[in-house]
């Protein structure tokens, strides 16, 4: 359960899943980015099959905006349980402390140093969508036309800093005194986005990247956070028998691995609800369960790579990018055992990278949070 550290409280084993989820989008990005530089292997049937896997690898961004909609909400309705209102401004100052520095680093550093490095090429992207956290509507708009693939991973900034800013303003300018207030308004968001979806059924770029197309998974992880705060969820979780774990982990992967043929045609606009309800369960009783199988914190080094998944998040794409090109130039390509060694320097260089980061870059900013409590 959760544990009390100050005003705030600490969810046990949410730091490992952060990792497994970034992980998770490393490996789909390895799979799909500059893949006509492998060679034939992608098309033998071994590796299609390992391919049904990473290719849902993208559904690690689904897990990371239920678990930032539970997690931002179940602090504010914790905060404005205890205080009776929101501070927006110490609210505010957390966001941009967590999100801002590294944020603008790799926006600029796509804008203005990239084009002059070793492979390095010019963008076509909007800057100010970028300064404004709008580049999931410039990834809309620009599309494929651009050649910085690495830029693109910043749209799910964009969307998290829209609902953080959007929630704060709601339940600090409402109030929310009513507790089903917050129910009736997560419920009209979910409803809301598969309305949207079934509008934009043949866009694939806005069902993927628009924000009222994937807000729902984050009114999702707040609707669980409800659910938990209000209904003691929790506790439901904490009593069950390993045996229903099991089953629901493995009709859970089952209908991740499937959703595409599952929900085709129109229900498309409802195939976000699939991640989501596996998500939630995932997180609650990795939380919560008190008969649970493993505890992904438990694996060595989860729990403190989870603290480097921002960077990890942000820096990926720019490893693939340049040892894709470093490969090509090279010519190690066409054989699997290349394409091995290639993710392996690319999670290497990745979490290297986010290490240096957040030690000596993003800590000295998460410090002045303190100024800033809830």
């Amino acid at each position: 359960m959760e544990k009390q550290t100050t005003s705030s409280p600490f969810f046990p084993n949410l730091n490992g899943l952060r990792f497994v989820g970034a992980l998770a989008v490393m490996l789909f990005h390895c799979f799909t980015l500059h893949r006509e530089i492998w060679g034939d292997f992608y098309e033998t049937q071994w590796f299609k099959a390992i391919g049904m896997v990473l290719n849902k690898g993208h559904l690690g961004v689904a897990l990371f905006f239920v678990l930032s909609g539970f997690l931002i909400t179940y602090l504010l309705l914790s905060e404005n349980s205890r205080n009776g209102r929101i501070n927006l401004g110490h609210y505010f100052m957390r966001r941009i402390l967590r999100v801002w520095p590294l944020y603008f680093v790799v926006t600029l550093f796509g804008f203005f140093i990239f084009p002059h490095t070793p492979y390095g090429v010019e963008t076509v992207h909007e800057l100010w969508r970028y300064l404004v956290f709008a580049s999931n509507i410039d990834e809309i708009i620009i599309g494929w036309k651009d050649n910085i693939n690495f830029l693109t991973a910043t749209w799910t900034i964009s969307v998290e800093e829209q609902f953080y800013l959007s929630w704060g303003i709601l339940i600090a300018l409402f109030r929310f005194r009513n507790k089903h207030t917050f129910l009736w308004f997560f419920v009209s968001v979910i409803v809301g986005t598969i309305v949207f979806r079934m509008f934009h059924l043949n866009d694939e770029r806005t069902l993927y990247f628009h924000t009222f197309s994937v807000i729902s998974d984050l009114a999702f992880g707040g609707l669980i956070a409800w659910l938990v705060y209000y209904r003691k969820l929790s506790s439901w979780f904490e009593k069950l028998p390993r045996w229903s774990i099991l089953l629901a982990y493995l009709v859970g992967g089952a209908l991740l691995l499937t959703e595409g043929k599952l929900l085709p045609g129109k229900s498309e606009a409802f195939a976000r609800l699939i991640p989501e309800i596996v998500f939630a369960f995932i997180i609650l009783e990795q939380v919560y369960a008190t008969r649970s199988f493993y505890k992904i914190d438990r694996i060595p080094g989860f729990f403190e790579a989870g603290k480097l998944t921002y960077g990890f998040y942000l820096f990926h794409c720019i490893y693939i990018w340049y040892w894709a090109h470093f490969f090509q130039e090279h010519q190690f390509t066409g054989d699997i055992s290349y394409w091995i060694l290639y993710v392996a320097l690319v999670f290497v260089s990745t979490y290297v990278t986010a290490l240096l980061s957040f030690r000596y870059f993003e800590q000295p900013f998460l410090r002045l949070k303190r100024f800033f409590r809830a």
